[in-house]
């Protein structure tokens, strides 16, 4: 594809967004000002870098391609106080819904498409276009979060070296052979004064994790609200999303559609993007009005 061919030809734009309890998120635009606004939300302690394939290839397409770090995770600052709760996450994604040119279309992974599910259909973000989730729904299998979670806990004290880190990470993603290159590794980790390496998000965000599944009965009800064009992307092999979840949450929105990628994990973006683009673009245009769909 010719877009291909020019992935690196946009340049990236930063800017900084304050909330009114004073956390700074960071914000990152690819693409041109004028063009139709993909907003890219990542997943609970991912950073907006899992988006960057996919943020330049969008850029390459036509669109502009917004990511943010959410709270607590990577260039964006950690909550006061190290106390977080879920409204936090979702006035974060309305602040940048509202500072955006355009209207945006969602593209939303795991944690990021739950935010914008809530925070569009309690208070409806009018100028939302439509909405992309990724492995998400209001429901999953617990056992899957546990393990994600477990993973999470472990090397509270830092890595030795970038290779312990990549390791661990091999131990838990033993299917992705590019998980643990030193530039993701640098992207997803931090070189403390003591000259260890620590994940890129706040550990005091994990309480809050452990608690998700009482969102459930209010994410339900939030999908019977939604009324906007809706797409759910779920992995074949996904650890968290089952068919029965996805079965339900298209009971509770039935005008969304579903398409499942088979060698998919709960990392969709990140395990195939060539096949993830292949679903996602032809929603994008058919909803942005940009040329064919096929």
């Amino acid at each position: 594809m010719e877009a291909i061919r020019s992935l690196n030809t946009h340049e990236i734009r930063r800017r900084q967004i304050w909330t009114d309890d004073g956390v700074r998120l960071d914000v990152r635009y690819l693409g041109h000002d004028r063009a139709p606004c993909v907003l890219l939300a990542h997943g609970f302690g991912q950073t907006q870098h899992a988006w960057e394939t996919t943020a330049r290839y969008l850029a390459a397409s036509g669109w502009q391609a917004v990511s943010y770090d959410a709270r607590g995770h990577g260039n964006s600052d950690r909550a006061p106080h190290n106390r977080y709760d879920f409204e936090m996450f979702v006035e974060d994604f309305r602040r940048v819904c509202s500072s955006l040119p355009h209207p945006p279309l969602l593209v939303g992974a795991s944690m990021g498409g739950l935010t914008a599910l809530l925070a569009h259909s309690e208070k409806p973000i009018a100028e939302l276009k439509a909405l992309v989730l990724v492995d998400i729904a209001p429901r999953w299998d617990d056992k899957g979060v546990e393990a994600m979670l477990a993973f999470m806990r472990q090397h509270p004290n830092g890595f030795e070296s970038l290779d312990e880190a990549r390791q661990a990470v091999r131990n838990f993603l033993p299917h992705r052979r590019s998980a643990a290159t030193d530039e993701g590794l640098r992207r997803n980790l931090r070189e403390g004064k003591d000259g260890r390496w620590y994940w890129h998000w706040d550990p005091a965000m994990l309480a809050l994790a452990e608690k998700s599944r009482n969102l459930q009965s209010r994410l339900k009800s939030a999908s019977r609200k939604l009324k906007k064009p809706t797409l759910l992307v779920s992995g074949g092999k996904s650890e968290l999303i089952f068919d029965e979840h996805v079965e339900e949450f298209l009971k509770l929105a039935p005008h969304a559609e579903h398409v499942e990628v088979p060698n998919a994990t709960h990392m969709v973006a990140g395990d195939v993007n060539d096949r993830f683009l292949q679903v996602v673009i032809p929603f994008l245009k058919k909803h942005t009005g940009q040329g064919d769909t096929k």
